[in-house]
């Protein structure tokens, strides 16, 4: 189950729940995926296994592990250990409409909310969170959480989908009190997102960083869970064929509505394919993180800016290797890395009428 497939750049999307369509489903699948990641003096190394199993050419059932080995390192996996990132029944129940589908169960909203051909994905597109899903939605709830959603491709060029979830991902605080919502609109190659979502934070501590050296009194700092969160994102990309390049651009606002402050977030960048080598990528970004600008200044606490360099190519058959080259900290510092991803088809998908 997901948002239709961009293609721009033939750019394989952020790993995702099959969607359900007039095209169905009717073998299981499972595959596995190994990466490792440094960026200067971090590292995160993840094991990901993820299958589906349909009932019915309308009704799937999918699920997605993780063994993560660092926390708060890669968007999609925020936690480190093991943890279900996803476990989830799919079902498009009306056959004459095959583009209305919903999901209830453990889901991984990043694979629905603010995706993009040209960075979303850790493991395959730039290296630094920055440039993964809205750090302001990030900040939201927008993560593995257990709810329901509903997804709608309305034509070939509107796409509308909402969630509600639970704020706490401990199923022994469940409580349907997040919403998130976003619409999709393609222009010929290019698409435009807007996506909204509020949540409690519930303990996840995910607010900007200066929100930490706010007072609430009786010695108290920063965010308590009960804090009601509120972001909204825009995310833009656009794929130009005659120079393989891609294009994107996002920019997200937090709102923490029980302290009454704010911040901010943006990128933009830009990605060319087949560059030196067949399926190749190298890009180019910069970017903010979440920030309220007033309290940095008044903290005298540094940029949380990033510019990226990032060259990703296919080794092996199975296996891409990354490298990335980051200045931090309004150009303070310099961090060098790479990354090893390999991909598996345990068992290989097949579609009807193939």
């Amino acid at each position: 189950m997901s948002t239709p497939t961009t293609n721009l750049g033939q750019i394989p999307p952020t790993q995702v729940p099959p969607e359900i369509s007039s095209k169905p489903i009717n073998s299981p699948s499972l595959s596995f995926q190994g990466s490792y990641i440094t960026q200067g003096e971090d590292s995160v190394a993840r094991a990901r296994l993820s299958g589906i199993y349909p009932v019915t050419p309308q009704i799937l059932f999918g699920a997605t592990f993780d063994l993560t080995s660092e926390d708060n390192e890669l968007a999609d996996s925020p936690e480190d250990g093991f943890n279900i990132n996803e476990l989830y029944l799919a079902a498009a129940p009306f056959k004459d409409l095959p583009n209305l589908r919903f999901v209830v169960g453990q889901l991984d909203l990043t694979s629905y909310f603010d995706r993009n051909s040209f960075a979303k994905d850790g493991v395959s597109h730039f290296f630094n969170s920055v440039f993964q899903t809205n750090p302001a939605l990030s900040a939201t709830g927008i993560a593995s959480r257990t709810g329901a959603l509903v997804n709608w491709s309305v034509t070939d060029n509107i796409e509308a989908k909402a969630a509600v979830f639970s704020s706490d991902r401990a199923l022994d605080d469940f409580d349907l009190d997040g919403f998130a919502g976003e619409i999709g609109l393609r222009f010929g190659n290019a698409i435009v997102r807007g996506t909204y979502a509020t949540a409690r934070d519930a303990g996840s501590d995910t607010g900007f960083q200066e929100i930490f050296s706010l007072s609430r009194g009786d010695n108290d700092f920063g965010l308590e869970p009960e804090d009601r969160e509120e972001s909204y994102g825009i995310n833009a990309e656009v794929f130009i064929p005659n120079l393989n390049m891609g294009l994107f651009a996002r920019y997200g606002r937090y709102e923490n509505r029980e302290l009454d402050e704010g911040a901010d977030t943006y990128s933009l960048g830009l990605t060319f394919l087949d560059v030196f080598a067949k399926d190749d990528r190298l890009g180019l970004a910069y970017g903010r993180g979440l920030s309220n600008e007033r309290l940095r200044q008044d903290n005298d606490d540094d940029l949380p800016d990033v510019l990226e360099l990032f060259y990703d190519f296919r080794f092996l058959r199975n296996l891409r290797l990354g490298v990335t080259l980051q200045q931090r900290d309004n150009f303070s510092d310099t961090f060098a890395g790479f990354r090893i991803k390999t991909d598996f088809d345990l068992i290989r998908r097949r579609r009807g009428g193939q």
